[in-house]
Parts: structure tokens; C-alpha cells; sequence
């Protein structure tokens, strides 16, 4: 007995930690956005399969040791493709050497695509020195005799691709049949309207507190003409614009609130183009692949579900066609005024910024131009000659001033980019747990993801004002120089004109209009009308 006891001894005798092979550890969790309805699927459950998993791990081996470096976790993402946030993560932290272990609870929460996570497993992980374990599946990369496992881990993915694109058909084939019943299928209602289910269609109703916020819109259009006319009197009288009223369920502007976020053109022409406000419902407009989730296509017009009075109305037919009218009228001024007649061939050498307006336009000579233009140019280097230095005080708070606005609005698309993920990581939860039906849930799904796209498209926006008011305040202060140097010139050029002029549209009648370089970029009185 003596001796078995000494020989046990030496077997269990414990290595040494230094001596021991180190494993930096990464669990990954995954929700998925199709049909996950088992509760052991949550990503705080699968977590803790994968710690309990490393601790059974840590005490069993001794040759061996992992250390949890990092959790990483992607919610309400389909495992039919590898475009998520948490798992990008991951890739960065191993290939910066951070993490060379992977633990995921089974394999359909690494991935659902046979053929890309067959890729990570059998090629990637292995150049990059990763190993892959996956719990439930009892699959294991840096175990001896898991490539024997590699068959029935194929034939388990395949099942799992099957599956997610099995789900993601039946969806497309309930969305479709919703839609064909008059069924309202998207997100949030539109501005105006609230939704109800009428058994098992869900209706769109008139919202009592937004609904005349639509009329008035439709009939201060009607009046004005204009985006921008709508747009200051619904400013005017403190109306809330859609996304503060979705958030507060407030109307009008109240003064406890920081500052009024008021309406602008985009927010006034998605009401007055919406065909909803006159019963009509289009809806299919979109579709997604089964491969990728944010591979979002417009679909052909035939293709689209378009179903006429299945709500009622809170706009009359004869008044949106005459909006309409109103719309395509300031369309073709617009268009007319971008897609001007090009200059002057360059041998005429007239200018280069000179466009003809109008079917009836006729080109005028140089002489005729320039005779034109320097009444006009003597009379603002006059105005501005004699305050030069309040002048570039004025451009630079201007300047600062847009850059904050910029700044402040790329904050706020932020703050919105984030609270729109994670509403639908919570709606995800609620469907999960029963609160909300499938139907429910992928109406909020596709009306969420349209909606992401849309603020991400918004924040290039603002990025590229950004870049464009900075090379603009560069050019204004050649301007100005340019400007100090006139006091010397005995005689305006050509060519000085031309650095103080974006553009000069001649209309019919010898009619100018005269958009300067040093104002347009900054302030509204930029544009000038010339009459010789």
C-alpha cells in the first residue's frame, strides 16, 4: 500500500504555473435574430456554460490553463453571416495577439453559413494559432482526435444553414400574406397614425393629437408653396417634428425641455410624399437576402404590395394631387437651376462659371457680361472695403459656429445610431420571452434596420459638411487677402472677378444672378439679383 500511495504521489504531482501551456481566452455569445425559442439561447446563459466550462477545465488539467480575457457578444444577429460587431471585435483582439482561444456554447451560435464557419474553424483559426471549442458539440480543436469529429461537425452546420434559411423563408412567405390582407407590416406608424389590431390585421388609425399636425401641413403647403415656408411655421408654433414626439409623446415644444429640435425640409416632404395619409398602403418596397441581413434590395414597382383604402384617410385625393403638382413644380426649378447649360466653349475665353437659364436664354457677349458685372463688383468691394477686419471676425464666428452645429448633430445621430441597436436587441428579449408576437417582431426588424441605414447615411453626411465648411474656411481667408489687395488696383480684371464668384446664372432680359465665393459659403445674402 505503501508503495501505490508513493506512486500516485508522483503522478499528481502539480506543474508549475510558468510551466504550464496558457490559453487567452474569448467566450462568444450570440442571439440570434430568427426563431431562437429555447431559453438556454441567451447570451448570459451561454456565458456561463462557457466559464463553467474553463473552471471544470482549469481544475481537470494539468499540462494546461485558460484565463477569460474577454466576453464578446452580438444581440439580435443572425447567424447566417459573420457581418457583427462582437465577433469583428474578436477577429481584432486575435489578430493583435490578445486572444488565441475561442469558446463558444455550441456551433450554431458561432455560425449558421456551412461554408464560412467551416472556413474559421478548419483554416483560419489554425494559421492564426486559435483554438475553437465549442461546448454543447463537445468539439475541440486542440484535443487529439477531433479530426475525426470534422464530418459531424460538417453535417451539423449544413443542418444549421438549412434551418436559418428554412426560417427566413417562412417569414418572407407570413410578411407577404400580411401585406395582401392590408395587414400594416412596418415598424412605428407613420407620423399621424396610431395602429390596432382588428382580429388578426393590424390597422392604421388616426392619432387624435398628430393627425391635424398633418392636415395643417398638407394645407400650409398648399398656401405657401414651399418646404421651407411649412417648415417655419410648424417651427413657429413649437410643434414637435416626429422623432421628439415618438420619444415624449408630446405635441408641442415644452419649456422644461433643453432646446426645441424643430422640424427641417426632409421631415416636412417624407409627410407630404407619403401616400399612407390618403389610405393607401405600399408596403414590399425591399427585400433581404437569406445570406445577409443588411444586404437590402429595392424591389421592382410590379413586386411592390400596394392595397388602396384600407385606412382611413386624413388627406383628400384631389388636395395630394395638387401637392404633388406643387412638388414636381419645385422639382424642375431645381433641377433647372442644378443642371444649367454649360459655359462657353474654353476658345471663346468668356467665363467659366456662366450659365444660361431658361429655354429662351440667349448666350450675351463677354463685353455685355462684363459690362454687367463691374457696377455690381465696384459697389461690393465699396461695402466691404471699409470693414475688412470685422469682416473676418464675422466669417470666423460663422465658420465656428456651423462647425459646432455640425459637431452637435454628429452627437445626436450617434446617441441615435446606439439607442436604435439596442431597441432592438430589447425587442428581441420581449419577443423571446413571449411578450410580443413573431409578426410583431419582424414588422420592428425590418422598419429598424431601414432606420440604421438611414441615420448611418446621415452621419456621412455630416461628416462630408464638415470636411466642406473646413476647406472653406481656408478659402475665405484668400479671399479676404485677395480683397485688401483691390485697394492698390486701379482697375478690376477678369480674372479678380472670377476669385470672388462661385457662379452667375443669366436668365432672360439680361437678368443676373451673382453667387459670391466669400459670402455663399457662410450666409444666405450670398446670392445676389443683377438687373443692367
Amino acid at each position: 500500500m505503501g508503495r501505490i500511495s508513493k506512486r500516485k504521489g508522483t503522478a499528481l504531482k502539480e506543474i508549475p504555473e510558468h510551466k504550464k501551456q496558457h490559453f487567452k481566452t474569448g467566450i462568444y455569445a450570440r442571439l440570434s435574430s430568427n426563431n431562437d425559442k429555447k431559453k438556454n439561447e441567451s447570451v448570459e446563459i451561454q456565458i456561463e456554460i462557457a466559464k463553467k466550462f474553463v473552471e471544470e477545465f482549469n481544475t481537470k488539467q494539468n499540462r494546461e490553463r485558460m484565463e477569460i480575457a474577454k466576453c464578446y457578444t452580438d444581440l439580435g444577429k443572425t447567424g447566417s453571416n459573420f457581418n457583427r460587431d462582437g465577433f469583428r471585435e474578436l477577429m481584432q483582439d486575435i489578430r493583435f495577439g490578445d486572444i488565441n482561444c475561442v469558446i463558444v456554447k455550441d456551433l450554431s451560435r458561432f455560425g449558421r453559413n456551412y461554408l464560412e464557419t467551416g472556413n474559421y474553424i478548419e483554416k483560419i483559426f489554425p494559421f492564426l494559432g486559435v483554438r475553437f471549442i465549442a461546448v454543447a458539440d463537445g468539439f475541440d480543436t486542440g484535443k487529439l482526435g477531433n479530426n475525426t469529429k470534422q464530418i459531424a461537425s460538417e453535417i451539423k452546420n449544413l443542418i444549421n444553414e438549412m434551418y436559418v434559411k428554412d426560417s427566413s423563408k417562412k417569414a418572407k412567405i407570413q410578411l407577404k400574406q400580411k401585406r395582401e390582407e392590408g395587414s400594416y407590416v412596418g415598424g412605428p406608424p407613420p407620423y399621424g397614425y396610431l395602429s390596432q389590431w382588428d382580429g388578426k390585421i393590424r390597422k392604421l388609425v388616426p392619432d387624435p393629437c398628430t393627425s391635424m399636425i398633418v392636415q395643417l401641413i398638407y394645407n400650409l403647403f398648399l398656401e405657401k408653396e414651399s418646404y421651407a415656408g411649412v417648415t417655419a411655421e410648424l417651427n413657429r408654433q413649437k410643434i414637435n417634428p416626429p422623432a421628439i414626439y415618438k420619444k415624449k409623446k408630446e405635441v408641442y415644444y415644452l419649456a422644461e425641455d433643453n432646446n426645441y429640435k424643430g422640424w427641417d425640409k426632409s421631415s416636412v416632404e417624407r409627410i407630404l410624399q407619403n401616400q399612407t395619409y390618403i389610405g393607401t398602403l405600399i408596403q414590399g418596397k425591399t427585400s433581404i437576402t437569406a445570406r445577409n441581413e443588411k444586404n437590402r434590395k429595392a424591389k421592382p414597382q410590379e413586386e411592390w404590395t400596394i392595397k388602396k383604402n384600407v385606412h382611413q384617410s386624413l388627406i383628400d385625393s384631389d388636395d395630394y394631387k395638387k401637392v404633388q403638382n406643387i412638388r414636381e413644380k419645385i422639382q424642375r426649378k431645381t433641377a433647372m437651376h442644378k443642371n444649367a447649360a454649360k459655359s462657353y466653349p474654353n476658345e471663346e475665353k468668356n467665363f467659366k462659371l456662366v450659365h444660361y437659364c431658361g429655354e429662351h436664354g440667349r448666350k450675351i457677349s463677354e463685353k455685355e457680361l462684363m459690362n454687367i458685372l463691374f457696377p455690381f463688383m465696384r459697389m461690393v468691394f465699396a461695402i466691404y472695403l471699409k470693414k475688412i477686419k470685422y469682416y473676418i471676425e464675422c466669417g470666423k464666428e460663422i465658420i465656428e459656429k456651423h462647425k459646432v452645429k455640425i459637431q452637435f448633430r454628429q452627437k445626436e445621430i450617434e446617441k441615435r445610431l446606439i439607442r436604435a441597436i439596442e431597441k432592438e436587441g430589447t425587442l428581441y428579449i420581449d419577443y423571446h420571452e413571449g411578450k410580443i408576437t413573431e409578426e410583431d417582431y419582424i414588422s420592428f426588424k425590418t422598419q429598424q434596420e431601414k432606420r440604421v441605414i438611414d441615420l448611418k447615411k446621415q452621419k456621412e453626411e455630416q461628416e462630408e459638411k464638415l470636411k466642406k465648411i473646413e476647406k472653406a474656411s481656408a478659402k475665405y481667408l484668400t479671399d479676404i487677402r485677395s480683397l485688401i489687395k483691390l485697394k492698390n488696383e486701379t482697375d478690376l480684371k477678369k480674372e479678380m472677378l472670377e476669385n470672388f464668384m462661385e457662379e452667375i446664372y443669366v436668365y432672360p432680359g439680361k437678368r443676373v444672378e451673382i453667387i459670391l465665393t466669400f459670402a455663399s459659403d457662410y450666409r444666405k445674402e450670398g446670392k445676389v439679383i443683377w438687373e443692367k
